[in-house]
């Protein structure tokens, strides 16, 4: 069967499952903040030009880091270990270390608004102390209202028979329990595919139709959220709504109901930010694009924005139902044919590899490369897992060391330190701020323009380059590599040499 015929073949499929379950503003102008110099780093606010995530002193800005789950509020399963790792002060610096220059920082609704109307300011108080933190190492953050399989609530209680052919669900997290309505529909999987649940289809389909008013608590959590932020330049923007399902629709009607709350979203985020300044907005494709690579669009007409990043989550020779198609290079061109649609950079939040890493890392190797052959960034998932973290309980894995990016003993949560085969690649050497980038390769990169280069290039040897048309050039030691600065101008180039 040829490759398109089977991409054909799973879309059908994905819409038929869908149709199974269903069986049973305006903005003000404001003053441009002064670029912050932090961990070394300038960090103007961000923007958005042509294709390209720039900065507002016009050079492009590649966004590189990892996921970071430590504020998410997870549903606590059987067993009863910690669902995350606790933050211990030291996790910005060690990802500095690695060159990271941004953070997808997962928040949960449920935290957010625990109580319908409210707003817990205690948690928005660890967010931004997440956020400062970050910024001290030079790393931007992107605030994600993350979800998975709707919410904590979603989870098959225990003692609970499920319908021959189903698995008890678990709880993940989200939505707060207040605003899941699922009618009384199973919790039980199919396969145990989180997302197969009858009643996270359910509550899904009910915010989107705006049951109770669900759907304007999130749009005004994120307005209140995002007044809190307004004057923030460390903050890169907005992540709407973690691999939203696509509820109880066909896979166009799905689409276009995930694009009208874009649309609502974006306005109350744009009246909130009004007497600060106006950040990204990050909007994903539905959880199908997750699984299987493609999936129908939210219509560009909900989308309209000029600050808008794309940002699928590419996890193609991952976990991807088919294991052939679409290849990490194929993934890239599907999600670079998307953002034409909207005239909008791409950035994936999320990407990752989970098997043995002394084998993977080719992979990721390869990942990267299209990462610069693209000229873009995005979100290793993850920083590090705990090991009551939902996906550890349903895998059976409480009692077995937890990988990532950074590995922990379980059941003791004892750290086991850096996974290196994984870290290697991740901290390889690229371009964070340039003006008119043109080219990234190898760690060597090429622009047209003016301004001020600043590159990161990993190891305790100093880097041999070549450059062209950079004066001023400056190699400075920092903790875990080397920050390169200097003057361009005109046709210009930076490249490595061997040895």
């Amino acid at each position: 069967m040829s490759r398109l015929l089977r991409v054909r073949r799973s879309l059908l499929l994905t819409g038929a499952f869908v149709l199974f379950l269903a069986v049973l503003p305006a903005t003000g102008a404001a003053a441009v903040p002064p670029a912050q110099s932090t961990g070394g780093w300038t960090m103007p606010r961000l923007t958005v030009e042509g294709q390209a995530i720039t900065d507002v002193d016009g050079r492009a800005v590649l966004l590189r880091g990892a996921n970071f789950n430590k504020l998410a509020e997870y549903a606590q399963n059987d067993p009863p270990l910690p669902t995350v790792v606790p933050m211990d002060g030291t996790e910005f610096a060690r990802m500095a270390r690695l060159g990271f220059n941004v953070v997808r920082l997962n928040l949960s609704w449920s935290a957010l608004e625990p109580a319908p109307g409210a707003f817990d300011q205690a948690y928005v108080d660890r967010i931004r102390d997440a956020v400062q933190r970050a910024k001290e190492h030079g790393i931007y953050t992107v605030l994600d209202m993350h979800q998975d399989a709707w919410g904590p609530a979603v989870g098959t209680p225990d003692g609970v028979a499920c319908p021959p052919g189903m698995q008890p669900g678990f709880g993940w997290d989200g939505a707060p329990a207040w605003a899941t309505l699922t009618d009384g529909w199973t919790t039980c999987t199919i396969g145990d595919l989180r997302e197969s649940a009858p009643a996270v289809a359910r509550a899904f389909q009910n915010f989107y139709d705006n049951v109770n008013g669900i759907q304007d608590h999130l749009v005004a959590t994120w307005a209140r959220l995002a007044a809190e932020f307004k004057n923030e330049p460390a903050v890169a923007g907005y992540d709407l709504l973690n691999e939203p399902n696509p509820g109880l629709r066909g896979p166009v009607a799905a689409a276009d109901q995930l694009g009208r709350f874009y649309q609502r979203a974006i306005g109350a985020i744009r009246a909130a930010e009004q007497g600060g300044f106006e950040h990204l907005v990050f909007f994903e494709p539905s959880a199908i694009w997750s699984g299987i690579g493609v999936d129908a669009l939210p219509p560009p007409q909900y989308l309209t924005d000029p600050l808008l990043v794309f940002s699928p989550h590419l996890y193609a020779e991952s976990i991807l139902l088919s294991s052939d198609f679409p290849t990490i290079d194929q993934g890239f061109e599907l999600a670079m044919a998307a953002a034409d649609v909207y005239g909008a950079p791409m950035w994936t939040g999320e990407w990752g590899w989970w098997g043995d890493p002394a084998v993977e890392a080719a992979q990721v190797d390869r990942f990267v490369d299209d990462l610069d052959r693209y000229r873009t960034g995005g979100a290793w998932w993850s920083w590090v897992q705990a090991c009551g973290d939902p996906h550890a309980v349903r895998d059976g894995n409480t009692e077995k060391p937890q990988g990532n990016l950074n590995a922990i003993d379980c059941p003791s949560g004892a750290p086991l330190g850096l996974v290196e085969d994984f870290a290697r690649p991740l901290s390889r050497a690229y371009p964070r701020a340039a003006p008119g980038l043109t080219e990234v390769e190898d760690g060597g990169f090429a622009g047209t323009g003016a301004g001020l280069v600043e590159a990161w290039y990993p190891g305790a040897e100093r880097p041999r380059l070549t450059t062209t048309n950079v004066d001023g050039v400056d190699l400075a030691r920092i903790d875990g590599g080397w920050r390169l600065t200097g003057e361009a101008t005109g046709d210009y180039s930076v490249a490595t040499q061997a040895g």
